[in-house]
């Protein structure tokens, strides 16, 4: 192996880029306008938007005070959205439409329900939701609370009673309850318990609450993807020139030649991706990648290797510069649409996400989406690393293949 042709293909190559100014604009400046107007485009993600929550539907029978009260503590949520439909469905139906997650809890209340509170009867509520959701948790628990305040409430009313022709009240009753006092001592408990939740939240949703999470990273992936494929050209006027050629006369191999191609325009994409990737925690973006370092590099590496790789790959097989252009942006617009880059893969249809999650745009922005939302690290990242390293590895080798069919030519 001829280090010293390696050495000098890599120099080369960045000084090529770095001399053409107007390189600078597409390697640092447009991503981040991209990034910026994408950015404002998409809006916010925040699940406090009413349009964004899941719906917790209420199928209410009774509409009377108790029922109100019940629900009253759960209108203002930002994990869920409640609905009080106007019409009721079966239980099997709600219970369908949790299982499918077009909504994330369903609760029946009876037409007694009120009636039944005033005069200190039982009353059953029914109540359908998703363990494994988090918006279905957060119903439930706010549900188990504000049943606990009626279930208080109509306990001390059941010690009321009226007094007796002779002013006598019944032992253990009292002639009338104030209903503020009782509501300040249950918004001010004597005890308090102060908690507070730390780390990201786990949740099969859609972990992102911010658009600058997501169009941050994938248009550095893209521009990154880019700018290595459309330089395969560079490859092809080597070939046209007999650069290549006269190298091989020089002792250097074909594996010296890739080797020299394919780490200069690694090196040229990790220095792209780690301005833009810090450029990307400042405002107003402010992107948290999360505490894994070790998966950020191993993404952005491993992503850089594929793109470096395909360079090489199209610059072998096209026949002249233009074709080398037409194949690179052909290939960079189809695996940044399908592959999430332009708009996340939880937005569009399961067949596509299956589509989008098999390419190597698709399981390089899954990682940063994992990074960022949930706080993954390498273990919990590990499959989409691994079908990463598959595809670099798999498009290396059909470079290094092409290249010796017509390195010499």
């Amino acid at each position: 192996m001829n280090f010293s042709v390696i050495r000098a293909m890599i120099r080369i190559r960045l000084l090529r880029v770095f001399r053409d100014r107007s390189n600078l604009i597409w390697l640092f400046v447009m991503p981040m306008v991209f990034s910026l107007i994408m950015g404002q485009l998409m809006g916010d993600w925040d699940s406090s938007s009413a349009s964004n929550k899941p719906r917790f539907m209420v199928y209410d029978l009774d509409g009377g005070p108790a029922a109100d009260r019940l629900l009253a503590p759960m209108v203002d949520n930002d994990f869920f959205l409640l609905v009080r439909a106007d019409s009721t469905v079966t239980t099997e139906r709600a219970r369908l439409l949790v299982e499918e997650g077009r909504i994330t809890a369903a609760l029946f209340i009876p037409s007694d329900f009120s009636a039944a509170a005033e005069e200190g009867r039982s009353a059953s509520l029914e109540l359908f939701y998703n363990s494994e959701r988090l918006s279905s948790q957060t119903v439930r628990t706010q549900l188990d609370e504000s049943l606990l305040k009626v279930n208080t409430l109509t306990s001390a009313y059941s010690l009321v009673s009226t007094p007796d022709s002779l002013g006598n009240i019944p032992l253990g009753h009292s002639a009338a309850l104030d209903e503020k006092v009782f509501q300040e001592g249950l918004s001010n408990p004597r005890v308090t318990l102060n908690v507070r939740t730390l780390g990201r939240i786990e949740k099969k949703e859609f972990a992102l609450n911010r658009s600058a999470q997501h169009v941050g990273p994938s248009y550095t992936l893209f521009f990154m993807m880019m700018f290595l494929m459309m330089s395969s050209k560079d490859l092809v006027t080597e070939r046209q020139d007999r650069t290549l050629a006269r190298l091989m006369v020089s002792r250097a191999t074909n594996v010296d030649l890739v080797l020299g191609f394919f780490l200069g325009g690694l090196i040229l994409g990790m220095i792209q991706a780690s301005v833009l990737l810090v450029l990307n925690m400042l405002p107003p973006f402010r992107v948290d990648y999360g505490d894994s370092l070790m998966g950020l590099a191993l993404v952005v590496l491993l992503f850089g290797g594929f793109c470096s790789a395909a360079s090489v790959l199209l610059g072998s097989i096209a026949r002249s510069g233009p074709q080398a252009d037409g194949l690179g942006m052909t290939f960079t617009m189809v695996l940044a649409a399908l592959g999430g880059l332009w708009w996340p893969l939880e937005i569009v249809p399961g067949f596509m996400q299956k589509l989008g999650y098999s390419l190597p745009s698709g399981k390089a922005i899954s990682v940063f989406h994992d990074m960022i939302g949930r706080g993954y690290g390498v273990e919990e990242l590990s499959g989409w690393l691994i079908g990463l390293a598959v595809w670099f590895v798999g498009t290396m080798l059909l470079a290094v293949w092409q290249f010796r069919r017509v390195a010499a030519v």
